[in-house]
């Protein structure tokens, strides 16, 4: 259907040199912001239709869609660009607003479809931004700006003032498992809380769940939350001995618990318990820190010192892809697919793996400090 003004003629539809040129200022706009689809959504596209040119989609920078309507309002002269983006968190979720982890692992996928893979975990307790909504899956973004769906049969939703509440430990003391079962009152087990868990004790030996059910320590350990820092000091050899409690976790893409964890995971989960917050993936890791080698640099292994990061790329790749924790000297702890699991490697040693990971290695970042 041809759209007709106020005395029925015809509208010019916008012309296809108009929408060429305003289509190009999209694409840079975006391109300037260079937004990391991890860590930030950006789905924009303009539509002509019968009411007129609108930009349309949805971001979580609303910053850019100012830019990129005052960029083609300044290119279209006189044409009105609509604004029918949706700003994310969608307006539409109402009070919904926050989803906590009930379940033991919260996979999270880049879509909303079980059949895909995991790009990351979340563990029971795990406060969520919701972002959006598809069906039973909700777009979430972690405390890690990490951005992922997750089926709604993970979580306990609720609005700000109830997830700020367990984020307090209202009614109770936060706490932290290292890996415990939560068993009911005749021993069937109830929770398996894996490590980096947070759960809150409401009396000694029993904790309460974010679905408020309530379990005691049946196996495993739970420490009180206060308890963390004399427990996990910020110190290079303590994370060091975190590290090696990991040794033999299987390999897993995505995964971020000694149950089956990726490089990244790892690293990112044992230097949470020890109060340092890192990125999700290794090429975000990669530039948090101070860097001591690149690549080229003469290799000095008495210049790393326990709990550096060492980054890897693929042979011939400029993308950082792999990570693992200085042990001191040549000596590596890391989750690579290629050991199957968590494992000790040393880069001057001679296996067929530590001939590619010396060949590999293009940065050293010292995360802590002096």
């Amino acid at each position: 259907m041809i759209p007709s003004g106020p005395t029925g003629e015809p509208l010019p539809a916008t012309s296809d040199v108009i929408m060429h040129d305003l289509a190009a200022v999209l694409r840079a706009a975006i391109q300037e912001v260079a937004p990391d689809p991890r860590m930030a959504i950006v789905d924009l596209r303009l539509e002509d239709d019968a009411v007129g040119l609108a930009l349309r989609g949805e971001t979580t920078l609303p910053e850019l869609v100012e830019t990129i309507l005052q960029r083609c309002r300044d290119a279209a002269g006189d044409l009105v660009v609509r604004d029918d983006v949706v700003r994310l968190p969608d307006p539409a979720l109402g009070r919904s607003s926050f989803g906590v982890v009930r379940a033991a692992i919260a996979p999270v996928h880049a879509e909303p479809r079980i059949v895909l893979p995991q790009v990351s975990q979340c563990p029971l307790g795990r406060r969520l931004e919701l972002l959006s909504r598809s069906a039973q899956w909700w777009r979430v973004r972690g405390d890690d700006g990490y951005i992922g769906w997750v089926h709604d049969g993970y979580l306990v939703v609720g609005d700000a003032d109830w997830a700020s509440a367990w984020e307090r430990g209202e009614g109770g003391e936060p706490a932290v498992a290292l890996g415990a079962d939560l068993v009911d009152q005749d021993g069937d087990c109830i929770a398996r809380l894996p490590w980096g868990a947070r759960v809150l004790r409401e009396q000694p030996g029993y904790y309460r769940l974010p679905d408020g059910r309530l379990g005691r320590l049946g196996a495993g350990e739970i420490v009180d939350a206060y308890r963390l820092r004399d427990r996990f000091p910020c110190r290079a050899e303590s994370i060091v001995r975190s590290a090696r409690r990991w040794l033999a976790a299987p390999y897993l893409w995505g995964g971020v618990t000694p149950v089956g964890t990726d490089c990244s995971g790892f690293v990112q989960a044992v230097y949470r318990m020890h109060g340092v917050s890192l990125p999700r993936d290794s090429d975000q890791q990669a530039g948090v820190g101070e860097t001591i080698m690149v690549a080229g640099d003469v290799v000095d292994y008495s210049m790393m010192r326990p709990a550096d990061l060492l980054f890897f790329s693929e042979r011939g790749e400029a993308r950082i892809s792999h990570v693992a924790i200085s042990a001191g000297g040549s000596q590596i702890i890391h989750a690579a697919l290629s050991n199957g699991q968590v494992a000790l490697n040393d880069l001057a040693g001679t296996l067929p793996l530590e001939e590619m990971l010396r060949a590999n290695l293009v940065r050293v970042n010292r995360i802590l400090p002096g």
